[in-house]
């Protein structure tokens, strides 16, 4: 019986929306042989506390789930679920998630702080799908973890609408607000939340033309999960975080 094909590291991932495709498509790229992603759907209604604590109950149920099937991980997945909460609720259910589970709980916006200050980054820009309020309130959660936003290019859409975004725009979206802040000086590297969009390309493309970090969602996710699990080597082709792994 062949054994090479088993698992080595289950991360269980729960999503604010019942329909996942950017994310495993991304995240399957990008990881080593033996990682497997699994994940479990919530019902996100709007970008507000309201709709988040919503569906509290059913993100017990869903990491309950995934525990059954032998996640070793728990990442909580969207950004603005963790805007929502503020930043020390979202720490506060991380730390509760780990204690009950056993294992280590994370979430996007946290992997991307931890994976922005191990690159040494503090003055970022975020490029993003969404309006201004919402990119004020991603600015406020970084600036309490000590990074301060110095720049933001955004296409200003609503949930509904970044639902709807077709593959070949997000792909040129992504290239198009990435490369308008790296330009500048001032800016050391791109954070580039949303988990709908796929940027995987331009993670690669743009610190290459750039070479400035390009961090986001799905590859701080995985980093941070390598991190954690103790992979000891790096993941190159896509972006310098991953690349720093077993460094």
């Amino acid at each position: 019986m062949s054994t090479d094909l088993k698992p080595w590291l289950r991360v269980g991932t729960v999503t604010p929306h019942p329909l996942n495709d950017t994310l495993p498509y991304e995240f399957h790229l990008m990881a080593p042989p033996g990682v497997m992603l699994m994940t479990a759907g919530l019902e996100i209604a709007d970008y507000t506390l309201e709709a988040v604590e919503a569906q509290l109950p059913v993100l017990e149920r869903r990491i309950d789930s995934l525990m059954r099937r032998g996640a070793q991980r728990i990442s909580l997945s969207g950004v603005p679920l963790a805007m929502a909460l503020g930043r020390d609720r979202t720490r506060s259910v991380l730390g509760a998630l780990a204690a009950k589970c056993k294992v280590p709980a994370d979430h996007d916006l946290e992997a991307i702080i931890a994976g922005a200050k191990h690159l040494g980054l503090h003055r970022m820009g975020i490029a993003t799908r969404w309006k201004q309020p919402m990119n004020d309130g991603l600015s406020g959660y970084l600036r309490e973890a000590g990074i301060e936003v110095v720049g933001v290019a955004n296409s200003g859409r609503s949930m509904e609408e970044n639902a709807s975004l077709d593959d070949e725009t997000g792909i040129r979206l992504a290239m198009d607000l990435g490369g308008e802040l790296l330009g500048r000086t001032e800016v050391e590297g791109v954070i580039m939340p949303g988990g709908r969009w796929i940027t995987i390309g331009a993670i690669r493309d743009l610190e290459e033309k750039f070479s400035k970090p390009v961090i986001t969602n799905h590859s701080a996710s995985l980093w941070a999960a390598l991190r954690d699990a103790g992979y000891g080597k790096p993941v190159t082709g896509w972006g310098r975080l991953l690349s720093t792994l077993g460094a």
